[in-house]
């Protein structure tokens, strides 16, 4: 038997050591390019184009009326701040508001608040907004807002919504 013998000298093998470093330099640099986030805008892919909402302008406002009713929970506790908002005349100085919740065809809470009128120049009038107190309402059951909206010259107008309220 012949024994071999490593012969190699050390610049051999540091080359040796260079071309294994290249190789993996260039496996990572190709790997990384492979696995890189491809674009979404793939050729023959159908892209989803958002189209704009035109939100319709208000008009200019004649009277005391309604406008939007809605909630806002209270974090972490069976309570609900409901609002309203409306318009009226500049006229009128302040709005009186009294909201009445049902639930089950029951009352189960009335309370009220007062507004001043906003200027809203390019409308010919006001905006108003009145907030109530934090108020406890049973959650999952539905729940009709009546509000009826009372200005200083004892003009009335009233609206409803309907809620189901969330869980806290």
């Amino acid at each position: 038997m012949t024994e071999e013998t490593n012969d190699k000298s050390p610049q051999e093998s540091s080359t040796l050591y260079y071309v294994i470093g290249a190789v993996l330099l260039v496996v990572i640099v190709a790997a990384g390019y492979f696995l890189r986030p491809k674009p979404a805008n793939t050729p023959g892919a159908a892209t989803a184009q958002t189209v704009p909402v035109n939100t319709p302008t208000p008009g200019p406002i004649t009277g005391l009326a309604c406008g939007k009713q809605y909630y806002n929970p209270a974090i972490s506790l069976p309570r609900y701040y409901f609002t309203s908002e409306g318009e009226d005349l500049m006229t009128t100085k302040k709005v009186h508001c009294t909201f009445t919740m049902n639930q089950a065809g029951k009352v189960v809470a009335t309370t009220s608040a007062e507004a001043t009128l906003v200027e809203a120049p390019g409308r010919g009038g006001g905006t108003f907004r009145c907030d109530t107190k934090d108020m406890q309402l049973e959650a999952n059951i539905p729940t009709v807002v009546d509000v009826v909206i009372k200005n200083d010259k004892q003009e009335i107008a009233a609206c409803t919504q309907n809620f189901v309220l969330p869980p806290q």
